[in-house]
């Protein structure tokens, strides 16, 4: 008769392969989801990151990174997610924890309701409420929908000036002529810098740029870069300098022209 009982290599055996399928069991229980990319190859945090405030509203803009935090291209990057803390002006703290409220996920290749120009994002945050500050972070985002490194500022809304009044606008031979009057009072504490000029075409929208470069210091502007036959849609605002912020006024109403 064979022996019933197993002998002392064969039950070594055994514990090897219970060993070895335990092992296994918790392998494969520790693996949950998609496995993450290395830090490395992730895209690396916007650069320029900065607020600008307009009227009642806060325009944020950033560059685009080119590369990941490897130095590779971002070539896996799809767009950015904008996450935002509302804190109290007065005394408020800003810094005290990570914007954490998504409030935009905005598409590299199809930016509405951002806009891209060049490397520039732009996103704007409207009617922000007196008395309150707004931190954001920006996200980049991956294809695999994966979160590189961020970049986050603060600002406090302030009172923004008037816009200036009376925009008037002649038109020339592929060129227009445009006018306006200064506003009649700047805020308390504030410092007159200019005017910035923005223009569309009929059934665009307006750019998040002026068409000037620098700031307009006098209270009118000749447009030489016009086609003509086409309808063209104005608007003025006012720059102040608040302490080493700028501040722009809401735009004023806009002006009609068709240059010849």
């Amino acid at each position: 008769m064979k022996n019933p009982n197993p002998g002392p290599r064969t039950l070594r055996l055994i514990l090897l392969a219970l060993l070895f399928l335990a092992l296994a069991i918790l392998s494969a229980c520790g693996r949950k989801g998609p496995v993450r990319p290395p830090l490395a190859t992730l895209p690396m945090a916007p650069t320029q990151f900065v607020i600008d405030q307009q009227g009642n509203d806060f325009l944020l803009s950033w560059t685009i990174p080119a590369k990941n935090q490897d130095g590779a291209a971002a070539e896996d990057l799809s767009g950015f997610r904008v996450y935002r803390l509302v804190y109290n002006a007065v005394d408020g703290c800003p810094t005290c924890r990570d914007p954490d409220q998504l409030v935009a996920e905005l598409n590299l290749l199809r930016p509405e309701p951002a806009a891209r120009i060049d490397k520039r994002f732009y996103w704007r945050d409207a009617n922000i409420a007196a008395g309150t500050g707004h931190a954001y972070r920006v996200v980049p985002v991956t294809v695999g929908r994966q979160e590189g490194e961020s970049a986050a500022t603060f600002r406090a809304w302030q009172q923004p000036p008037p816009a200036p009044t009376g925009l008037a606008a002649v038109a020339g031979d592929r060129q227009v002529q445009l006018s306006w009057a200064p506003p009649a009072a700047i805020p308390s504490g504030t410092q007159l810098v200019g005017y910035n000029l923005y223009r569309r075409t009929e059934g665009g929208s307006y750019p998040p740029v002026p068409l000037n470069v620098e700031p307009r210091r006098e209270a009118r502007l000749v447009d030489l870069s016009v086609e003509g036959g086409r309808v063209l849609a104005y608007r003025v605002s006012t720059l102040v300098r608040s302490g080493e912020l700028l501040l722009e006024s809401a735009p004023s109403a806009e002006v009609l022209v068709t240059p010849r």
